[in-house]
């Protein structure tokens, strides 16, 4: 029998490029994802109208409470499903993949205070009798907390199955896969496997063929390439479109086609490093215009700023008070110098202040800190950047978990009711890196700078000194009081994970 020759490869089977889903349908994670969260919001919401039943009995009249009650659920059920279609709760996690439970806490909560009065409401025409209102108050708290809980659970175990994963092109030039490669490998949580980056005619052109070239484990395909035909090869779900893509013939057409195909488009625009997503689309005879909105904050917000801070600060101190003085006598006992640790950093307007922190490292660590410069992950030793080292030799024993679960950084809730920083801010900077900053990134010492912020909550210490500024200056750019609330619930989640924390 004559030997036949094996045939070609394709570029699918060349990148080691699996399919994102068995059945080949487009979309899939999105469909997974809303039927789970259904699901989770039906589970939910009739255990809170069990548990307020149990605990405190939802209506004081009526034999058979529990079958009443399930009737009650199922009956309002449809209210819960279209409200929460209207306001996006179950497309937006598909859209989104960094999207969780503080960036939906305030829609649920919304959703579930016309719920709550749907479900007495319905209790008085099916019973007659109306439900009083503390038991419609703890209703409303309890389906909040449970709705809460389990979709971030939900979202959890989604992104553990294999449908969750969605397999990606970054198509642009170099810099923009520059921009937007790194943010995808810090947060693999979002599922989004990055199979190539495409280069199209119009920006640098080399040849595809033969082996393939990779920048940080990415291939990048180059030449004449027919996009559509190469998302169906590499089983694409997701296209993620840079900046310079904008000005390339039928860049409209393409965007147009792909959506057609329920392939996931993503869009960076070039503006995206000085507005924030705090600006609003809006449209002009169905011309789409993009509203920035205002920088300056107002006399109002900074005194809501403060309370919150304050009133917070106070709260938590009080509350943590037993837990700080535990981690005191551990660090004494652990190594010797003081318990506190303080530094001077630059504050709102320039100002110099001392930021306190728990002593994580060995007493003598600053005179070490030449020595190991050369281990600076984020390089320029001492001089330029930020000073991270992963496995940072002066660090204690007892610092260590302290760094891992943040908790070096608490006595500066101290801090935060002298008024030297806020709750949420940009990162207080030492001098050193302070000086490196110009331009329109120094409107960041507007702010309080803060105990925690948008470089903590994504990705700390994993993302470059240039990328923090950045997103100091969105923060500043940006600011709002429910946004500071979102990113202090995001800060719990950042903190039990444990990334990027050294």
């Amino acid at each position: 029998m004559p030997l036949q020759a094996p045939p070609p490869a394709s570029l699918a089977d060349v990148l080691g490029v699996r399919p994102g889903r068995a059945d080949g349908a487009r979309a899939t994670r999105g469909a997974h994802v809303r039927r789970v969260l259904l699901t989770v919001d039906a589970v939910a919401l009739f255990c809170a109208l069990l548990t307020v039943e149990l605990l405190v009995g939802f209506l004081a009249h009526g034999a058979n409470p529990l079958r009443r009650d399930a009737l009650l659920a199922v009956a309002s059920l449809p209210v819960w499903f279209l409200v929460a279609q209207i306001r996006g709760l179950y497309h937006a996690p598909s859209r989104r993949p960094n999207h969780d439970a503080a960036e939906e806490l305030g829609t649920i909560v919304w959703i579930a205070t016309l719920w709550s009065w749907s479900v007495g409401l319905l209790a008085q025409l099916t019973t007659g009798h109306t439900p009083a209102i503390a038991r419609l108050v703890a209703l409303w708290a309890t389906a909040v907390v449970f709705v809460t809980v389990l979709r971030v659970g939900a979202r959890a175990w989604s992104r553990r199955q294999s449908w969750y994963r969605q397999n990606a092109l970054i198509v642009g030039g170099p810099d923009d896969a520059g921009r937007v490669l790194p943010k995808l490998l810090r947060h693999p949580e979002y599922g989004i496997h990055v199979v190539a980056s495409v280069e199209l005619p119009g920006l640098p052109v080399g040849e595809l063929a033969g082996a393939y070239p990779t920048t940080d484990h990415v291939p990048v395909l180059r030449g004449e390439i027919d996009l559509v035909e190469l998302i169906a090869e590499l089983h694409v779900d997701r296209v993620i479109f840079g900046p310079s893509v904008e000005q390339l013939p039928g860049y409209q057409g393409l965007l147009c086609d792909l959506s057609e195909r329920h392939v996931h488009v993503d869009v960076v625009p070039s503006w995206h490093d000085s507005v924030g997503a705090r600006a609003v689309l809006h449209e002009l005879e169905g011309m789409a215009v993009l509203a920035v909105p205002d920088a300056t904050l107002s006399r109002v917000a900074l005194v809501c700023k403060r309370a919150l801070d304050v009133t917070v600060a106070g709260l938590g101190l009080l509350a943590i008070s037993p837990a700080l003085i535990a981690c005191a006598i551990a660090i004494k006992f652990d190594s010797p110098g003081p318990v506190f640790f303080r530094q001077r950093r630059v504050g709102r307007g320039d100002r110099r202040f001392e930021v306190f922190k728990f002593r994580s490292m060995r007493a003598d660590a600053e005179a070490m800190k030449l020595d190991i410069a050369h281990l600076n992950v984020h390089g320029g030793g001492t001089e330029t950047g930020m000073f991270k080292i992963p496995d940072d030799p002066r660090v204690t024993r007892v610092g260590r978990w302290l760094r891992r679960h943040s908790i070096d950084e608490l006595p500066q809730l101290l801090n935060v009711l002298r008024g030297d920083m806020s709750l949420v801010g940009p990162r207080p900077l030492i001098e050193s890196e302070d000086s490196q900053i110009s331009g329109r990134h120094r409107r960041r010492t507007a702010l309080t700078p803060g105990l925690t912020g948008l470089w903590q909550v994504n990705g700390r210490s994993d993302i470059p000194f240039e990328g923090m500024i950045d997103l100091d200056y969105l923060y500043v750019s940006n600011w709002s009081l429910w946004g500071d609330i979102k990113l202090l619930l995001k800060t719990v989640g950042v903190v039990t994970r444990g990334h990027g924390a050294y």
